[in-house]
């Protein structure tokens, strides 16, 4: 993501880590850690309508990381 504005530092950062991670291994860990902050976050801004915005970007990076956990799941299944 380089040359794209952060958005929302909290957690953007480590999505983008473990979207460019190519080791299945670190990539599961990367996983956990990005559901971890994603989570805490939801948790922290939910209902707030300051926030809609991060929490559609949240809700979309949730669907980003089922698409990595199925691929972490076919490479380690190959």
């Amino acid at each position: 993501m380089s040359g794209v504005p952060i958005l929302y530092p909290k957690w953007e950062p480590q999505l983008s880590a473990a979207i460019n991670e190519d080791d299945p291994v670190k990539l599961v860990d990367r996983l956990r850690e990005v559901e971890q902050l994603l989570a805490e976050r939801l948790d922290r801004i939910s209902g707030s309508r300051a926030h809609s915005l991060e929490i559609q970007a949240i809700e979309d990076a949730m669907d980003v990381l089922e698409v990595l956990k199925r691929r972490a799941q076919q490479s380690r299944a190959s």
